[in-house]
């Protein structure tokens, strides 16, 4: 029973041994990763599988709270059916997330915050009848009727997430990405986005 009892006590040690970084220090995590993104409105859809990559900056507050803003390329969209087609939706954002860090215990943050995203790119590859055909999607005609897509330039979303950062500085970081503003108008209806984000990081204290 001792040998446990000093067991367990080097091992919440260790766990519990996380560097954080002095109050008014900075750090930037550069990171990589997935998205597995989908939209509203979509009455038959399935996630697009996406890449996100970037940095984030981030300024220590207090011990336990930090705030930070990264800029990053994040692939997003849908795999969307419909009665007449089946295509995808191919939707790239610069992500600018202002985020809210608080550090809970052993490694672990729980975040959360606002994103601002800036469309660089809509596209989409639509197969019609077997006859496969990629077109850009702002002002894409879709039907007989002149129904059509507007991409918004600007949305917003409400990101929330945790993260594990090791003693390695690795840090492994899960996020929701709630849209709060349309994405898209689309055959007279407005959709936003859903991701689900997951990056890898290595954080760098800037002295």
């Amino acid at each position: 029973m001792k040998k446990f009892l000093v067991i367990a006590g080097i091992v919440l040690t260790s766990i519990s041994g996380f560097a954080q970084n002095e109050v008014g220090t900075l750090s930037v995590t550069p990171k990589i990763g997935l998205n597995a993104a989908n939209m509203t409105t979509f009455e038959k859809s399935d996630y697009r599988i996406g890449f996100t990559a970037g940095a984030e900056l981030g300024y220590q507050v207090v011990p336990d709270f930090t705030v930070s803003i990264a800029a990053l390329y994040s692939q997003q969209g849908t795999k969307a059916h419909t009665e007449w087609s089946d295509g995808t939706i191919k939707l790239d954002y610069l992500n600018l997330p202002i985020m809210a860090n608080y550090y809970w215990d052993y490694g672990i943050t729980l975040k959360v915050g606002l994103q601002p995203s800036i469309n660089l790119n809509a596209k989409g590859t639509v197969n019609i009848n077997g006859q496969k055909k990629e077109c850009d999607l702002d002002g894409a005609t879709i039907d007989e009727d002149g129904n059509g897509i507007l991409v918004r330039p600007v949305m917003v979303s409400l990101p929330v997430g945790i993260s594990y950062e090791t003693k390695k500085n690795l840090v492994f970081d899960l996020r929701y990405n709630i849209g709060l503003t349309d994405a898209l108008k689309f055959n007279n209806k407005r959709s936003t986005n859903f991701v689900f984000q997951f990056t890898i990081g290595y954080k760098l204290p800037i002295k």
